[in-house]
């Protein structure tokens, strides 16, 4: 029996559902199970995503099999309990940047309890086609993303994540500074050279102030801020059609490149993703690594 324990924001749960997947695919004889309690009190994000967006249905493990490789919790803060003050089980495995990347924890044929968010495509990069086809969204309806939408096809577009908001006040994530927006807009005009870009960001403001003069005024450039709370996802559906990507330090853009298809894909992700040594980070061996110094 496996269970995997999913929490955070719709990019990570992504992340923890394509480690389900995979293990699905390595152990298709075996019971793999989710664990959605964490989201009871968890006072972040849009709680958990995946079924409203993706149309995803996955078997919940109960809190007898639960204690049998873990421990039975019931809400996020006794998940937090059972994470910082109780003993860990030879059966419990944690997905962080600070444990190297080892496939043999998805091969292993004993029963075991996945907590964390496994950010690595090495994961989950054999199954692609089956990931893709899993994260699919549903085509845009109201007016104004379906007008952009169009707008994609017929360009060579770049979306740019800019993430700043709770990053500002977070001493482990930090946000992406100017010189590496700087540095990934003038790498991508010099080589691909994109004819729209494509802002996101959670201070539109701010990217307004700073961006227009990088980008350049012969670009064609589209402010994204209508995608709002529950219709967030929206953004990241819009930078997986985009032809090249910019990303920040977050799994919401990660997710948005990953997923952008297009055989000429180039994907710009800043050299460091924490302010911290990470023995394995999140940035995929194909994605062109920009220097934030």
């Amino acid at each position: 029996m496996k269970i995997v324990n999913v929490l955070g924001g719709l990019g990570n749960q992504m992340f923890v559902y394509a480690m389900y997947l995979a293990l699905q695919e390595a152990h298709s004889d075996e019971e793999v199970l989710l664990c959605r309690r964490s989201y009871k009190g968890y006072p972040l994000h849009n709680g958990y995503e995946l079924d409203r967006i993706f149309n995803i249905e996955s078997p919940e493990a109960s809190l007898m099999q639960l204690s049998k490789i873990a421990y039975p919790y019931f809400n996020y803060k006794t998940w937090q309990m059972m994470c910082h003050f109780f003993p860990k089980r030879k059966s419990m495995v944690t997905g962080t940047t600070q444990i190297p990347f080892n496939y043999n924890e998805i091969t292993r044929n004993d029963n075991v309890f996945y907590d964390g968010y496994w950010q690595n495509e090495k994961n989950f990069k054999p199954i692609r086609d089956i990931v893709m086809k899993t994260f699919t969204f549903s085509p845009f309806e109201d007016e104004i993303n379906l007008r952009l939408f169009k707008k994609l096809q017929k360009s060579r577009a770049a979306s740019c994540h800019v993430r700043r908001g709770d990053y500002l006040n977070d001493s482990v994530y930090g946000v992406c500074n100017s010189k590496y927006y700087e540095r990934a807009v003038s790498e991508l005009n010099r080589t691909v050279d994109p004819d729209l870009y494509c802002i996101f960001s959670n201070d539109i403001e701010w990217c307004k102030e700073n961006l227009a003069d990088l980008i350049g005024k012969d670009k064609l450039v589209v402010y994204v801020d209508w995608n709002k709370g529950k219709e967030s996802y929206c953004d990241m559906h819009l930078m997986s059609l985009c032809h090249y990507n910019i990303i920040a330090n977050s799994s919401f853009s990660w997710w948005g490149a990953w997923l952008n298809n297009h055989e000429d894909k180039v994907v710009l992700a800043p050299e460091i993703w924490m302010n911290k040594p990470l023995v394995n980070d999140p940035i995929c061996d194909s994605w062109k690594r920009i220097s934030i110094e």
